[in-house]
């Protein structure tokens, strides 16, 4: 542990929480949002407008993976400024632009690296099946219900693998802008950290998405207008998770 400046004390690998943390987690990033919820609102904006312009830009669209932990990583820097002054500076959202840049694109490579690899594993797998399906419609007429069956269960795993390994990237990835931000750790450390603390709180890990999972699809029903408020609510669940694992007062 490590006692830094402001009297807290910085958790390395992080801590072991309750499983009822993952959804004091959402509890904790509405509460420190809502007294700036009005700036919080025009963050949001901002950061899908951004997004949008960039999906619409040939080859640099299929890089937005790589982008978002730049911008992860300038919320992250927004929330420790409010924290700190009680001021939300907009202009921090671009922050991992001058600052930490190459440590955030490299966490943005990984996660854009196991993406590619969980589309390569659910082609490989899914595509298998499918393969022999064609083959055997092509062989004997319609095909079986036992071939039919099998092929059902192989694109089911094809899409469980895929999880899975969205999983790992996450991850790996989750915590890592955080601890690149507010503590300058290196990426292989950050990462490192990252994965050791979701091994730690796997059951609030998966809570948390769960709940929150379930927030924003109902947030999205009434034209997507519960968006601006559980868009920049999620974003800002990067900041108070990252405190509840990593650091003790």
């Amino acid at each position: 542990m490590v006692l830094d400046k402001t009297g807290e004390t910085f958790i390395p690998g992080g801590q072991a929480v309750p499983a009822g943390e993952g959804v004091n987690w959402i509890t904790q990033a509405w509460n420190f949002m809502k007294p700036k919820l009005g700036m919080w609102v025009v963050l949001g904006i901002v950061l899908f407008v951004i997004l949008m312009i960039i999906s619409f830009i040939p080859f640099l669209n299929i890089l937005t993976a790589v982008i978002m932990p730049i911008f992860v990583g300038g919320i992250i820097a927004i929330c420790e400024k409010q924290r700190m002054t009680g001021e939300v500076d907009l202009g921090l959202l671009f922050s991992g632009f001058q600052k930490n840049l190459g440590s955030l694109l490299g966490v943005g490579a990984i996660m854009f690296g196991i993406m590619i690899l969980a589309i390569i594993v659910m082609f490989v797998v899914g595509g298998s099946a499918m393969l022999a399906m064609a083959v055997g419609s092509q062989a004997g007429g319609d095909p079986s219900m036992a071939m039919a069956g099998a092929s059902g269960g192989m694109m089911f795993l094809a899409f469980l693998l895929m999880m899975v390994i969205y999983l790992v990237g996450y991850a790996l990835t989750w915590f890592a802008p955080a601890l690149i931000v507010v503590h300058n750790l290196p990426l292989g450390q950050a990462v490192s950290m990252s994965l050791s603390a979701v091994k730690k709180n796997i059951v609030p890990g998966l809570l948390f998405f769960l709940v929150m999972g379930i927030i924003m699809f109902v947030s999205a029903l009434p034209f997507g207008l519960g968006l601006l408020i559980t868009m920049p609510l999620f974003l800002v669940t990067y900041y108070t998770t990252y405190r509840s694992l990593f650091i003790a007062k």
